[in-house]
């Protein structure tokens, strides 16, 4: 079946968008002559400019426009005549709008009650549970290999893919004018960001009190210029970890990126030590030293992937990964890692080492030990 025109349903988180890459990269290379579109909404779209695997970015304004917005979709994407729609958000609404935007073939996940407006339908089961996500998306494009009879130019591999992004040329000249205008001396030290709030869940957030401990260490040890990064949702966090710091050689930027400047800044740093939200996934795509805390979420799932990502997680808390926003006990799974632990890995990071599995407390394995589960992912615990 010839196939000239796709549409792509991203998805509304930012974490989530960066691990669809590898999912976009399959498509084009399966379909290397189709005109491929995104429907994305503003908070993502910004990932996708330079990206080679999308001709167009068709922003979905829902959140700002309401209703409105839904039928201009369902107008665009009927005038597109688009052959193949992949769904990456799992709700009900996306699945509708390809429905009634006249697209012939349309393939996601079942549930939220989509099914009847799917014509093929993949489902979740058993073998989904500690299955990194990338490889959920990667299953919507070999659905969709499957009905339009695609030849591939390489088959599915045992290991989870890295998502990867690229810093474009308007990405880097963004963030150079941000570190100027904010006074960043280039080259003056290691550049370290510390992403320090979350935007849906409080329980993702080491405490601002080690934040600002990690910061003060890396500015005592390394000479660091730390800055802090996040949402306007975010900042209240940024400005406690501003506030608790007792050396105040500090750049508070949450709230202040677009996200051209997020990304040429993650481009620029020499060390990211993040919660578990999208800037994590972010940097570890673009290839900067990524350092990700852990606690009430599940890393099998949802790590950041790339050669320079690590994690670190408390050991022995039986409650982690209870994917609660709000912790209703004493925050366990994130305040027993503390912030001289944290170091010694952001230190192994930016001198270019491995992590030294010596310390007391410290443990290194392989997160996903069995196939098709991201085998490359290193996991970092401290007791």
């Amino acid at each position: 079946m010839k196939i000239e025109r796709i549409l792509v349903r991203g998805t509304n988180w930012i974490g989530d968008a960066v691990m669809t890459t590898p999912a976009l990269q399959r498509l084009r290379a399966s379909f290397p002559a189709a005109h491929i579109s995104l429907l994305a909404t503003p908070l993502t779209s910004g990932l996708f400019p330079g990206s080679p695997f999308i001709d167009e970015i068709i922003e979905y304004r829902r959140r700002e426009e309401g209703v409105k917005a839904f039928f201009d979709a369902v107008k665009t994407v009927r005038s597109g005549r688009f052959d193949l729609a992949l769904l990456f958000q799992n709700a009900f609404e996306a699945a509708l709008i390809a429905r009634l935007g006249g697209i012939r073939l349309r393939v996601g996940y079942a549930g939220q009650g989509r099914s009847l407006l799917l014509t093929h339908r993949l489902h979740r089961g058993p073998r989904h549970r500690h299955r990194h996500q990338i490889n959920d998306y990667l299953d919507i494009v070999f659905e969709a290999e499957r009905a339009c009879s695609a030849s591939t130019i390489f088959n599915p591999g045992s290991e989870t893919p890295e998502a990867s992004l690229t810093a474009g040329a308007r990405d880097l000249k963004a963030a150079k004018d941000l570190l100027e205008k904010s006074g960043i001396i280039k080259d003056a030290g290691p550049l370290v960001a510390l992403n320090t709030g979350a935007t849906n869940s409080r329980a993702k957030c080491w405490p601002a009190e080690n934040f600002a401990a990690l910061a003060d260490k890396l500015i005592e040890k390394f000479g660091a210029r730390i800055v802090l990064i996040g949402g306007p949702g975010e900042r209240r966090y940024a400005e406690q970890v501003e506030h608790s710091m007792q050396n105040k050689f500090v750049f508070n930027l949450a709230g202040k990126t677009s996200m051209s400047e997020l990304i040429g800044l993650l481009e620029a740093c020499d060390l990211l030590v993040s919660n578990d939200t999208g800037p994590a996934h972010i940097g570890a795509a673009l290839g900067c030293p990524t350092l990700t805390i852990f606690g009430p979420t599940n890393e099998y799932e949802t790590a950041p992937t790339g050669s320079r990502a690590e994690i670190m997680r408390a050991e022995g808390i039986e409650c982690a990964r209870c994917m609660h926003r709000d912790c209703p006990i004493d925050h366990r799974c994130m305040t027993r890692i503390t912030p001289d632990e944290l170091f010694l890995r952001a230190a192994g990071l930016l001198k270019g080492k491995p992590v030294n599995p010596e310390p007391r407390g410290a443990q290194t394995r392989r997160l996903h030990p069995g196939p098709n589960r991201g085998e490359g992912v290193i996991n970092r615990y401290v007791q």
